[in-house]
Order: C-alpha cells, then sequence, then structure tokens
C-alpha cells in the first residue's frame, strides 16, 4: 500500500471519527431510539446480539466498541457479563458512563476512549466483543478488514459485527434515496456479504454464523467471528 492510499485511508478514519466527536451530534445519536421505530430496530439488534453472545459464560469480560451512548449496556449486564464500554468520542462516552449510572454500574466496568484501528488493550484481553453499526461507515475494505484486524488482536472468543448487505430492498432505497434525492454519495456502505466474508478471511477470521434480523429487507446484517 503506497503512501497516497494511506493517506487517504487515515483521511477517511479521522472523518468517520470526528462525526461524532462533537456534543451536538452524540446528544442527536443518544436520542435517535426514543421514537417507535427507533425502539423496534434497538429490539432487533438487542435480538441479533444476544444471539450473537450465546454461549459466552457469566462473568466473561466483553468488549463494546464503539458504544456509541451506552445503548446495548443494559443488554450486556443483564446477560451477566462483565462490560468494557469503548468509543472514540469522549462525548459518547459520557453518555454511556450516564446509562450504566441508571442501571446501576458494576465498578469493574470500564468506559475508555478507544480507537478501534489501534486500541491500547492487550493480546487476548477480551472473552467476546460486540462491533455494532460501525463498518457501514468505512468505504474501503483496508479500513474494515483494519478494524477487523484489530479485534481478532484483543478478543479470544466470539466477535459479533454489523455491517450494512447490499442484498435486501433497503440498501436499494437508501442508495436510491441519495442518488436521486440528495444527490451525492450515501455517507454509509452497503456492500455484498460476499464482500464482507472476503474483508472478515483477509482479517485473519472466519464466519461462524450469519444473524439476519429480517431477511430480504433490512440491510443490517449482522455475523459472528471467531479465529481461524
Amino acid at each position: 500500500m503506497n503512501d497516497c492510499t494511506n493517506s487517504l485511508l487515515t483521511a477517511t478514519a479521522q472523518q468517520v471519527k470526528e462525526q461524532y466527536n462533537n456534543p451536538v451530534s452524540a446528544a442527536r445519536y443518544a436520542g435517535l431510539y426514543r421514537t417507535s421505530a427507533g425502539k423496534r430496530r434497538h429490539q432487533r439488534e438487542e435480538h441479533c446480539i444476544t444471539k450473537g453472545l450465546a454461549g459466552v459464560p457469566e462473568n466473561s469480560w466483553v468488549l463494546d466498541l464503539p458504544c456509541g451512548a451506552g445503548r446495548m449496556y443494559p443488554l450486556l449486564k443483564g446477560l451477566g457479563f462483565r462490560v468494557v464500554e469503548a468509543d472514540a468520542s469522549p462525548y459518547m462516552i459520557d453518555y454511556a458512563q450516564q446509562k450504566a449510572q441508571l442501571f446501576s454500574h458494576n465498578t469493574e466496568d470500564e468506559f475508555r476512549i478507544v480507537d478501534v484501528f489501534s486500541t491500547p488493550f492487550e493480546k487476548d484481553r477480551f472473552d467476546a466483543a460486540v462491533c455494532n453499526r460501525l463498518l457501514h461507515h468505512f468505504p474501503s475494505s483496508a479500513l474494515r478488514q483494519q478494524a477487523l484486524r484489530e479485534l481478532a488482536r484483543i478478543t479470544t472468543g466470539p466477535i459479533v459485527v454489523s455491517f450494512f448487505s447490499a442484498a435486501a430492498t433497503d440498501a436499494l432505497k437508501y442508495t436510491l434515496k441519495y442518488a436521486l434525492k440528495e444527490r451525492s454519495s450515501p455517507p454509509r456502505k452497503p456492500i455484498s456479504p460476499l464482500q464482507f466474508a472476503q474483508d472478515v478471511r483477509e482479517s485473519g477470521l472466519k464466519i461462524s454464523r450469519w444473524i439476519v434480523p429480517l431477511p430480504g429487507f433490512s440491510m443490517q446484517w449482522y455475523a459472528v467471528l471467531c479465529r481461524r
């Protein structure tokens, strides 16, 4: 990979990080799932993540990266895990901590400002990880693979990952919306399941299970990954 390509990837990654690294964006994100449609979407995501973490023992250490405003913290605690909530945005971490305080979080749990491409965690630190609603922000395989490699380095067990699948009617509507109305490229990138599977293989991982909440309709798919 040449210096020009590296610079473009770095710029793209930085742009994605900065998107939510301000109080206005963080507050908006924290309120997205309070509507009826948002609550239904949240329940579907919880269901998929619960299925993906099936078999992980209680008291296991689970990484939630990016944790956003801490939406999944109550779920992970309800499943009996010790949790590290991590996000690149300190504003998101503030919301996650507020959420945890309402839920009476365990003093062992951690809240960390973390870059998914280069985390401070030692190898094999976690028993499982959740990477929800992140990879669709990365338009290139190189960025997706870089994030997956880092998750593979620090996680011994299952990694539950979501991505936007192009094999869904929602993906077609989403793309057409920007092509016809916004007259710009969509800010999030639907990709084919074959492309995602290739990214996973290139990252040194394998797919142990697909989880598709609304087959044929929803573009948000999940996969459970493990080391090869």
